[in-house]
Formats: structure tokens, C-alpha cells, sequence
């Protein structure tokens, strides 16, 4: 018996591991409030920043041609 292993690359671990930080103050965000697997298209986080209290929210594209990069959804413009 063979055993199976799927290597990670390392672009999938730092689209995880990308630190988030508040688009309205700019304070870390160290853990989002929570988490949706979209089916074969994306991992969505929701987060809620403890110093102001302004909500946003990361995803991360599961699709084969992904950047591996975390996109931001910034309502307001704000680019961080």
C-alpha cells in the first residue's frame, strides 16, 4: 500500500496565512468571526475589527488558475 500524499504549495499556505488587517483603522485582525466554503469556488471569511468595530471580509479563490492571494471585498474603496 502506497501512501498518499497532496503536497501544498506554498502560495495556497500564505493565502491562508496572509495577516488581515481593518480597512477602516488599519488594526491587526487576528481571527475572523467567521468562516463559509463556498463548493470549488471560494473560502470566504467575515471578520469584525475589535478596535472600531467596522466589519469586512476576506475570500480565498479555490479555483486550479488562483493567485493563491487573498482578495479583499472592500465596500468602501479603501485599499489596505
Amino acid at each position: 500500500m502506497q501512501p498518499h500524499c497532496n503536497p501544498t504549495s506554498p502560495t495556497a499556505i500564505c493565502a491562508v496565512a496572509v495577516p488581515v488587517c481593518c480597512p477602516n483603522c488599519g488594526d491587526w485582525l487576528i481571527a475572523p468571526v467567521s468562516s463559509e466554503f463556498v463548493e470549488g469556488i471560494e473560502i470566504r471569511h467575515c471578520w469584525e475589527c475589535d478596535s472600531c468595530g467596522e466589519a469586512s471580509s476576506t475570500s480565498i479563490p479555490l479555483s486550479p488558475d488562483a493567485s493563491g492571494q487573498a482578495q479583499i471585498d472592500d465596500p468602501d474603496g479603501l485599499h489596505f
